[in-house]
């Protein structure tokens, strides 16, 4: 007798996250294409939880890219563009799945360790 296969539950984002992460996609191509400051700085604060994460990896990410394409260094390319708005987009995917979570269950989501537990000689 063979048990049964788990399969873990779909985890869908709502309309208000799925509008969330379309934003930030979209910004994160606006980022790129305008000329403004701005926009880079609407995108950090937006996706502010993991922004620093996402800078780090959409900046070295886009350099391989370019890299391996054999892009110029000032002028865009199609798969840098495409490599730094995935990473934008996957960010703020991330995000609203944790706010997503923390709304429909609270704060116990998100795993915590005492102050005691903390061992601070390390």
């Amino acid at each position: 007798m063979s048990s049964p296969s788990v399969t873990p539950p779909v985890s869908r984002l709502s309309a208000v996250g799925q509008l969330y992460v379309t934003t930030v996609g979209a910004l994160a191509l606006l980022s790129l294409v305008a000329d403004s400051a701005a926009w880079h700085v609407a995108l950090v604060v937006l996706t502010l939880p993991l922004s620093l994460l996402a800078l780090w990896v959409g900046y070295y990410s886009g350099l391989a890219v370019g890299f391996v394409t054999g892009a110029e260094a000032n002028e865009l390319s199609w798969p840098v563009v495409a490599v730094w708005v995935a990473v934008w987009t996957m960010t703020a995917w991330l995000n609203a799945q944790v706010a997503q979570k923390v709304l429909r269950v609270g704060w116990r989501a998100v795993p915590a360790r005492k102050f005691e537990d903390v061992d601070l000689d390390d």
